[in-house]
């Protein structure tokens, strides 16, 4: 049942829809791409993005602090994925408090600002960053993940705000870099000591609770063999002769797919809203010259798995060791596995209270939401696991994103910026 207060609010939201639309268009017109591995922020477009968030929360009377994020100075420890020569250099942090009048539950509202890569251009319709909008659509990278969540959330509670509600608990919003690569913006901000009772982060989840993630491995398998001239005969490989490092790397290919399959029914690989373990190779590289046996191949892979799962390193290895014994080749010369930082992966109990009261905030909606889950990480790993806060995610629907022309639908954006609405005064007070 939504009260007096309430509706209000949802008709302000509704007569303003445009302003939240050209808010979105704003944000998507800074191009913040999460930087390749090992490369830096290009360009002023990140800072001038936080720039005007900065002056939307100061407007609202936010108390607002902006940073950059020095990864060397992260606490490193198992699962929190920090790798510690990442430059972030030039993609701030942004954090505004706002303080309740007493007596009410705190809350964190975190938002991404950063985006994947536009791909190859000509997949494209629409201008990437031009926010173009088609009938009830508004395209450009970001406008589902996730910028649209941020346009969202902050006329959530400017809208609060314009109706003149106090809030009784403290409020905190965060707006950070590289959750696309690292989640270290968000992990700076647990580090820091911000905290609350509880997180929503507008992560696109098609109008449903996301309350569980999972966790992630990424890595390389090295194969070997021996080079030599391909058309000419070859002895036996004791005997010095070549050895064909991508037939043996097709021993490592069927490794990978038989632990998937294993993992497939093992109990403990088992989730009500996940799928089980999986290892997927994604990237292969291979030989230098077509008359030459390849003496190497390099298997780039992804291993997601369940919330409180540890590392999956050690049993990646053992696996490949056991295949490696059966050929007397690799069994001399067996892979080398070389793996990033993983990320644990997270979840919260469905009868957390943030998580009934998301799901009667939508139910009064009008919307029947599910509980779900998601394959990929978000950040809120760092919000559940390092600074304890049960935090879940609502927002429009994730079907475009990171492909070309991704856009968000205008209803659901609105739908968004009311749940979260809804969401903060219930919550907070």
């Amino acid at each position: 049942m939504l009260s007096e207060k309430e509706k209000t609010v949802l008709g302000l939201i509704d007569d303003n829809t445009e302003e939240i639309v050209e808010y979105l268009r704003q944000l998507v017109s800074f191009k913040t791409i999460t930087p390749n591995t090992g490369a830096q922020a290009k360009g002023d477009d990140y800072r001038e993005l936080q720039s005007l968030v900065r002056d939307t929360l100061s407007g609202m009377g936010f108390d607002v602090s902006m940073w950059e994020v020095d990864s060397s100075q992260l606490k490193r420890f198992p699962g929190s994925g920090v790798q510690p020569g990442r430059d972030l250099s030039g993609m701030p942090v942004l954090v505004g408090q706002l303080e309740g009048s007493g007596g009410g539950r705190s809350l964190i509202l975190n938002g991404h600002y950063d985006v994947v890569p536009v791909g190859i251009i000509d997949n494209w319709t629409h201008n990437p960053f031009g926010g173009e909008i088609e009938g009830n659509r508004i395209f450009g990278r970001g406008t589902n993940d996730m910028k649209g969540g941020i346009a969202a959330m902050v006329h959530a509670l400017r809208f609060i705000r314009q109706a003149g509600i106090e809030l009784a608990g403290n409020l905190t919003v965060q707006t950070v870099p590289d959750e696309e690569a690292t989640c270290m913006g968000t992990l700076f901000c647990c580090q820091r000591g911000y905290t609350a009772d509880a997180a929503i982060i507008p992560e696109p989840t098609g109008l449903n609770v996301l309350v569980a993630m999972r966790g992630s491995l990424w890595g390389k398998i090295t194969v070997v063999g021996r080079a030599g001239h391909a058309e000419m005969s070859q002895p036996h490989w004791t005997a010095g002769g070549a050895v064909n490092a991508i037939s043996k790397s097709v021993k490592v290919l069927r490794a990978l797919e038989d632990l998937t399959e294993e993992w497939r029914t093992r109990p403990d690989k088992q989730h009500p809203l996940l799928d089980p373990d999986v290892v997927i190779p994604t990237v292969i590289h291979g030989g230098e010259w077509e008359v030459t046996y390849p003496e190497k191949v390099e298997i780039s892979f992804g291993a997601m798995f369940v919330p409180g799962t540890t590392n999956k390193r050690e049993e990646l290895e053992e696996h490949l060791m056991r295949v490696a014994a059966t050929d007397p080749w690799l069994a001399e010369h067996p892979p080398r596995l070389e793996a990033d930082e993983w990320f644990y992966g997270a979840e919260v109990d469905e009868d957390e209270p943030v998580v009934q009261m998301a799901l009667g905030a939508l139910r009064d909606l009008d919307i029947e939401p599910r509980l779900i889950g998601c394959g990929t990480l978000t950040d809120a790993i760092h919000l559940v696991n390092y600074s304890k806060i049960p935090t879940i995610s609502i927002g429009p629907s994730s079907e475009t994103a990171h492909m070309a022309d991704e856009y968000v639908e205008i209803g659901e954006l609105v739908d968004t910026a009311k749940a979260l609405a809804l969401a903060v005064m219930r919550w907070s007070g």
